[in-house]
């Protein structure tokens, strides 16, 4: 297929439109066999991703309740990426590094759909009380209306350079045309603003995958890091992180 591109001086705007994997319905509508996937895991993956799942749906049931309509699914749970999630977190280090890393690889996977952040964040407290039973996060949303919550400041600005991370990390291509016709700053949705000449976008895909999924990971332990100080919890970024076994035995004394 021969594509033609021609350069335009524009004193304006613009704004380009695409959608991409369509689901269907409400999330709490979608269906899927648990039982199977999890069969299929191994017991310390099946148990995590279990509890993650738990934790997910009752976000999604929060949101609903608390914005009185329903959460549009634009794609499918992807139950199978949740593993590799887990197989691609190192689960050595502090607690901090091991909750920050679990949150983004959670994150890359982008596997919930409206969910993956909200999710990660709770991922975190949930973790790192098997490890301080008395830990909690600090408050991360704000009420803007009755009907609408938001992320506070200090976590907006995490969560809007994730969403960054994550379009310049499958983008990179893209977004190097851009750049190489004059674009300066790429909009995507909720106003996310991405500064083109911040980043570099001259690579392979697949070495940007790598590039940027390590500064992803950097960047979920800084968010971790500042959670703990801002309820005076520093310790636990001296203290040792739970591996994956022992995280997986902890959430089954549980139950």
């Amino acid at each position: 297929m021969a594509v033609k591109v021609r350069k335009y001086d524009l004193d304006s705007e613009y704004f380009g439109i695409y959608t991409f994997r369509v689901g269907g319905g409400d999330v709490g509508d979608l269906e899927f066999d648990l039982g199977e996937a999890l069969s299929e895991m191994g017991a310390d993956n099946g148990t995590i991703v279990a509890r993650l799942l738990e934790i997910y749906q009752a976000l999604i049931a929060q949101n609903e309740e608390e914005e009185g309509v329903p959460v549009e699914a634009y794609k499918n749970i992807d139950i199978d990426a949740l593993p590799d999630a887990l197989n691609r977190t190192s689960w050595e280090g502090s607690a901090t590094d091991v909750a920050g890393r679990l949150a983004s690889n959670i994150i890359l996977k982008h596997a919930l759909p409206n969910g993956n952040h909200r999710t990660a964040v709770a991922l975190i407290q949930f973790y790192l009380r098997r490890i301080a039973s008395d830990f909690s996060m600090p408050e991360t949303s704000v009420e803007i209306d009755s009907e609408t919550y938001d992320w506070r400041e200090w976590v907006n600005e995490y969560i809007n350079e994730s969403k960054r991370l994550l379009t310049v990390r499958r983008k990179n291509v893209l977004l190097k045309h851009l750049s190489d016709f004059g674009a300066t700053t790429l909009e995507r949705k909720h106003e996310v603003q991405i500064d083109l000449t911040a980043y570099e976008l001259d690579m392979y895909p697949s070495e940007a995958k790598a590039v940027y999924a390590t500064a992803h990971e950097e960047l979920w332990i800084e968010f971790v890091e500042e959670a703990v100080e801002r309820t005076d919890n520093p310790e636990l970024m001296e203290t040792p992180g739970l591996s994956k076994a022992e995280f997986a035995e902890k959430i089954r004394n549980l139950e």
